[in-house]
């Protein structure tokens, strides 16, 4: 796995948890199914590049930067596993096949997909 995706991945893991209320590392590594001491590394990589802030009360929230990113990988990943399970793809594959192409595919091929699958619905 590239440094690049699994920065993404916590950023997006972040988001999701986030809508649940308050996230503490604990919260990420059951959820990411990875060590404390992981998590506790990613989430320094992620404040060092201005993505994440550590509360004092040892929460974490996304900056401004880093709730864009998010935002637009679970989209990604959301508009994808439909589009594949819309195709008849399993969910199970869908799920990882959608986490793997989230990170892949450019913001253009990814327009332009989804504006094909888009076109195809409406025919």
């Amino acid at each position: 796995m590239t440094q690049r995706r699994k920065l993404e991945d916590y950023m997006r893991t972040i988001y999701l948890l986030r809508q649940k209320g308050a996230v503490r590392g604990a919260d990420i590594a059951e959820a990411l199914r990875v060590s404390r001491p992981t998590v506790s590394v990613s989430l320094r990589e992620l404040e060092e590049e201005g993505y994440l802030r550590r509360l004092p009360d040892k929460t974490v929230e996304l900056t401004g930067q880093g709730l864009e990113i998010a935002r637009e990988i679970a989209g990604r990943n959301d508009s994808l596993y439909q589009l594949l399970v819309d195709l008849g793809v399993s969910r199970a594959t869908a799920r990882k096949d959608a986490c793997d192409m989230e990170h892949a595919i450019s913001r253009e091929s990814f327009l332009a997909l989804m504006a094909l699958a888009t076109a195809r619905m409406e025919s």
